[in-house]
C-alpha cells in the first residue's frame, strides 16, 4: 500500500457524512420511519453491506435502559432521534453504563450536545496526524501496516482510557 492510498481512506473516513440537525424531521417518526431514517443516513459507517446501524431491540433496550426516554404514544421525536444517532456513535467504545451515565437527563439540551459532536467531529484531522506518522516515500508493507495498526489503536485506548476517566470523575454519582 501506498502512502497516497492510506492517505486517501483516511480522507473517506474523515469526510464520512452526518445527519444535520435541519436534516432531522421535524415531526414525531414511528419506529419503522425511525429505523429507516437512520440506516439511510448513517449507512456509509457500515463495514458490511448487511450490518445493521440500529435494530428495534436496540431502542426498545436503550428505552429500558433510560438512554432515552420513551416515546411518545409510540412516536419519536426530533431529541429521541438525536440521542440515538449519538448513542450509534458512542456504542462502538463506550459501555451501556458509560452511555447511560452520559445521556441520562440530557433530553432538554440534548441538541446542543449535538451541535458541539458535529463541531468537535469536523475539527478532527485526521489526515495530518496520519502524515505526520509516516515518511513521504515509502511503501507501506505488511509490517509498517501492521505498525500503524497498533499505533493507531494504542491512541484509541488512551483516548478511550480518558473517557473513561471522565465519566467516573464528573458523571458517576
Amino acid at each position: 500500500m501506498k502512502k497516497e492510498e492510506l492517505i486517501r481512506l483516511v480522507d473517506e473516513i474523515a469526510n464520512l457524512n452526518h445527519i444535520d440537525i435541519k436534516d432531522i424531521p421535524d415531526i414525531n417518526l414511528y419506529m419503522d420511519q425511525v429505523l429507516t431514517f437512520i440506516e439511510e443516513n448513517l449507512s456509509e459507517y457500515k463495514r458490511e453491506e448487511k450490518q445493521k446501524i440500529i435494530t428495534k431491540s436496540m431502542i426498545n433496550n436503550y428505552t429500558k435502559h433510560k438512554m432515552i426516554a420513551s416515546p411518545i404514544k409510540k412516536k419519536y421525536n426530533k431529541n429521541h432521534i438525536l440521542s440515538l444517532i449519538l448513542i450509534y456513535h458512542l456504542k462502538s467504545i463506550l459501555s451501556i453504563n458509560d452511555i447511560t451515565l452520559l445521556l441520562n437527563d440530557k433530553t432538554d439540551n440534548i441538541e446542543s450536545i449535538y451541535k458541539e459532536f458535529l463541531e468537535n467531529r469536523n475539527n478532527t484531522e485526521l489526515s495530518d496526524e496520519i502524515s505526520k506518522m509516516l515518511d513521504k516515500n515509502y511503501e507501506l508493507d505488511e509490517t509498517k501496516l501492521f505498525s500503524l495498526i497498533l499505533e493507531l489503536i494504542e491512541q484509541a485506548n488512551q483516548r478511550k482510557l480518558l473517557v473513561e476517566k471522565i465519566i467516573d470523575i464528573y458523571f458517576k454519582n
